[in-house]
């Protein structure tokens, strides 16, 4: 008998989710709602009530037709151009993440150790490759460790900051000019939504046969939007609050807690590499695994090694230009994905109240 997942643990795992090191640097919330103040937060609310109501949705889904595949639960109905379709996207997503974790890796060790960026780039792809090839897919469960720490790392930075400096007024902008697919304030956090949820949907569902009451979930998701809130806060409001401090860092919150106290920078670069790593190393093993299932077969070395070429290739793009560009093409089109999520849902929820009358949508 499987040992069932308690509404706690589905709150830690549900949170974990959406954080990402991009996450936790602070660039992408400065991208997605930061520039934007107080439309932003407004923003912010509607993201996390998106991410809770869209699992929900998922995992519904997977409960009801016991699918845990990416593509059946987003497609109620057996298409092939549309399943290769979202299997393209969703390896687009995971090819994004990776970029935009080597990318990051090389923005990192350039603002704090002086080392070019491109040098971290290419010193990062060439650690996540070896270990990719050596198949060491077990550290990627260091992802679970690092996580919880950059979290607190992040909470202590936001109340040091918020205690020890002085704050900047937060303006109202509800139109940006800074990036043209980022223009819109409601624009920008449907496509934060979208683009995380399909990280998420992947993480989450295929856990649903140890979730057998759909009340635990519930209490699971609410207790995790929470937590979710909490984390969005302390990371959103200092990079919103120290902007001048921060300047152009595409690292912000790095930046911001080097600031304070520089043995709290170097002790949060290090966490924050940490989980660059992992999170470019899950996001390529993602990749690798859907590749291989297709083919039925184990990639060959040099399909892996011309994979890490491309990453390499495109983080030269640079940490803020991954961010600011390929998250929100990933994003926009991956709205066409949650569209899917929220039709096959509406259809079962349909076929259950036919069932049984009276039953609530």
């Amino acid at each position: 008998m499987r040992k069932q997942i308690t509404p706690l643990q589905l709150a830690m795992l549900y949170t974990g989710s959406f954080l990402g090191a991009g996450f936790l640097s602070g660039q992408e919330l400065l991208q997605f709602f930061g520039q934007f103040g107080l439309w932003g937060l407004a923003g912010m609310v509607l993201t996390i009530a998106g991410f809770a109501g869209f699992t929900w949705m998922a995992l519904f889904i997977a409960k009801k037709t016991g699918h845990v595949e990416f593509d059946k639960i987003i497609l109620r109905r057996n298409s092939r151009i549309l399943r290769v379709l979202f299997f393209a996207v969703f390896l687009l997503f995971l090819f994004g993440c990776t970029m935009g974790m080597v990318a990051g890796a090389g923005a990192l060790l350039e603002q704090i150790f002086g080392i070019p960026a491109l040098a971290g780039d290419a010193g990062m792809t060439l650690l996540v490759l070896a270990v990719a090839a050596a198949g060491a897919a077990g550290l990627v469960a260091a992802f679970d460790l690092v996580v919880p720490l950059l979290v607190g790392a992040a909470a202590v930075v936001g109340i040091l900051a918020a205690l020890r400096l002085p704050m900047e007024p937060i303006s109202a902008v509800p139109v940006s000019s800074g990036n043209p697919l980022l223009g819109n304030w409601l624009f920008s956090a449907l496509s934060f939504l979208s683009y995380n949820m399909m990280g998420a949907i992947t993480i989450l569902v295929p856990l649903t046969r140890e979730m057998e009451d759909e009340r635990a979930i519930r209490r699971g998701l609410a207790l995790g939007s929470g937590v979710l809130t909490v984390i969005f806060v302390c990371i959103l409001l200092p990079v919103m609050w120290f902007g001048g401090l921060t300047g152009d860092a595409e690292l912000p919150m790095l930046a911001l807690a080097s600031r304070l106290f520089p043995a709290l920078g170097l002790l949060y670069a290090l966490l924050l590499l940490c989980g660059m790593f992992t999170a470019a190393l899950s996001s390529l093993f993602g990749i690798t695994a859907r590749i291989e299932a297709r083919q039925g077969g184990p990639l060959p070395r040099w399909q892996l090694a011309a994979l890490c070429a491309a990453v390499f290739a495109g983080s030269i793009l640079g940490f803020k230009n991954v961010v600011s560009y390929v998250y929100p093409v990933c994003g926009y089109v991956g709205f066409f994905a949650l569209l899917g999520v929220a039709l096959h849902y509406r259809f079962l929820k349909r076929a259950d109240r036919q069932a049984r009358p009276g039953t609530p949508v």
